[in-house]
């Protein structure tokens, strides 16, 4: 009883999280594009067949994934450095006039080379879609349990978006024809780009600091340096291990269902079509999904991807496939929810973008991979055995690293002491908690004796501080200005400001600091409408205090360096 009052509480706060009207109208997007992709994916490829043969439809196949594969990580920067809501809009835009364009196509039989050119064109704006996507989320969420619900919503929608996209699509090829297909397409991304414009959220291109360590011709790879930090490694490893087994798995099932069980390429279809409905269930449990101990739902997802590959492996029958895709559906969909719940939590918001970028690449490229590697082991081991060792490797996995694996949960928090220390401190008064993890996952400790000076005057600026224990004194010019006790916070002006130390900070007894870089400040600080506001006004009040007291009229009080 207890687990049923549990499960609707979180079904509960899963309501209350998707009223959002911006997270709404996000995943009304999202459900447009999913579905436009499917059924745009059948028409061209029924357009290809018409105008050059079978051959053709795998050459449209390729050209519609490389371009996105190639430019996801360069592309992914302007994620990070425009509004990705309009950002959303323009690709929208972009893909409903190209859409148009297909209709063109589709009526003067415009041939081969134009359909392969507007589908490279398409391909190459949609590498920003799920980047920008992914990276919008947490910014519209408050607590950890409503970004779990998010991403169990967009799972829901994208499982959704397999069924109805294609079902949309048949319906209308019966009924206009591929050229009405594309023209309904059109209008349905036209209206998603309109809805992608109005979503507000209060992310803001961060400023860049100035003696930033990033330079300008290293942008779009940050993201492979975010993902390779501790704990984030980990995480994206694993699931590069499911995405590998993606690739083996399109090629597996259709030799399953064309070879071993004497069934043809539409039973492939049927069994693709069992492991969405898994997936959709999947989508529906994962909202029940709490904040803590997602690893334990990530080492699930992984093993559901290898224990069915397998299962069908040892007993390839039709019903055993079918059953053991729907089980293989539902652990990728909790895969979804918990693995990037935990990865945008980990995830700096200002490089968010970049990150999901970098992630997309990698996924494109392991994916690839796999589809490449599938038929040489099958060729050397034999169906049966390819599959058994494969899906054995990716279930073993999160047994092998569970041991690393666990430690990401108190990671993707932050220590509890450190998120409650950043709440007290006003300039971080407008961020929710999600922001708030982010930011104290990315401090550091540092001890500092009595006497120790932690900022001189007059020098570079590297670091913002926050005094967790202890006192530290303000000095300007030789002359003590203040104190600071817990809470209290400096190294800010030199920071949002670039310039030296406007004064110097000396500790006064053993103190405790939490050290944030000046990257990761200033990202924070100027990637957030409401916190950037607030360290305007904030800045604003200290130079007009300075300025009084340049009068002697300021009050014995001094900005913070």
């Amino acid at each position: 009883m207890r687990a049923v009052g549990v499960l609707r509480e979180r079904l509960r706060s899963t309501r209350t999280a998707l009223h959002d009207r911006d997270l709404a109208r996000l995943l009304v997007v999202w459900g447009v594009w999913m579905t436009a992709d499917w059924a745009m994916l059948i028409t061209v490829s029924l357009l290809a067949l018409d105008a050059a043969g079978p051959g053709a439809v795998g050459l449209v196949g390729a050209v519609r994934v490389l371009p996105a594969a190639v430019l996801s990580a360069p592309a992914s920067v302007l994620t990070d450095r425009w509004s990705r809501s309009r950002l959303l809009g323009v690709v929208h835009a972009g893909w409903a006039v190209l859409a148009a364009l297909l209709v063109w196509c589709a009526v003067a039989d415009a041939g081969l080379p134009v359909l392969l050119a507007v589908v490279a064109v398409g391909s190459a704006l949609s590498a920003v879609v799920r980047p920008t996507l992914q990276a919008m989320v947490p910014t519209l969420v408050t607590s950890p349990a409503d970004l779990i619900a998010a991403n169990a919503a967009f799972a829901t929608i994208e499982a959704l978006g397999t069924v109805v996209g294609p079902g949309l699509c048949a319906v209308l090829l019966g009924v206009v024809g591929p050229p009405g297909v594309l023209a309904v397409l059109a209008v349905l991304l036209a209206g998603a780009a309109v809805v992608a414009v109005s979503i507000r959220t209060p992310f803001l291109p961060a400023r860049q600091a100035r003696g930033s360590t990033r330079q300008a011709w290293l942008a779009p790879f940050l993201g492979f340096r975010v993902l390779a930090r501790p704990g984030l490694r980990l995480a994206i490893a694993l699931f590069l291990g499911q995405t590998t087994m993606r690739g083996l798995l399109t090629v597996f099932v259709v030799l399953v269902a064309t070879s071993v069980v004497g069934g043809s390429e539409s039973l492939a279809g049927s069994l693709f079509i069992a492991m969405g409905v898994g997936g959709l269930v999947g989508a529906v449990v994962g909202m029940g999904l709490g904040p803590r101990r997602g690893s334990r739902w990530i080492a699930l997802g992984i093993a559901l991807w290898g224990i069915p590959v397998v299962v069908i492996g040892l007993w390839p029958g039709v019903g055993v496939a079918a059953v053991a895709l729907a089980v293989l559906g539902f652990g990728n969909a909790l895969l979804d929810v918990s693995g990037y719940t935990l990865v945008n939590r980990l995830v700096p918001d200002h490089l968010a973008g970049r990150a999901w970028g970098a992630f997309n690449a990698l996924g494109a490229a392991v994916v690839a991979l796999g589809s490449l590697a599938a038929p040489p082991l099958v060729a050397g081991l034999g169906l049966p055995a390819a599959m058994v060792l494969t899906g054995a490797v990716l279930a073993l996995a999160p047994v092998v690293t569970w041991r690393w694996l666990g430690r990401l949960d108190g990671m993707a928090g932050g220590r509890t002491e450190d998120v409650e220390l950043l709440r007290r401190v006003p300039l971080f008064a407008a961020l929710s908690l999600v922001g708030l993890e982010r930011l104290a996952q990315s401090a550091r400790a540092r001890a500092v004796p009595p006497g120790e000076v932690v900022v001189r005057q007059g020098e570079p600026a590297a670091d913002f501080y926050v005094v967790a224990t202890g006192a530290v004194a303000v000095s300007r010019d030789g002359h003590d200005v203040r104190r600071l006790g817990p809470g209290d916070a400096f190294g800010e002006i030199a920071l949002l400001e670039p310039g030296p130390r406007t004064a110097s900070v000396t500790s006064v007894e053993d103190t405790r600091l939490l050290v944030l870089d000046r990257d990761g400040f200033v990202g924070a600080v100027t990637g957030h409408r409401p916190t950037d506001d607030l360290a305007r006004e904030r800045l604003a009040s200290l130079h007009s205090a300075d300025a009084e007291r340049e009068g002697g009229t300021a009050p014995d009080e001094r900005p913070d360096p």
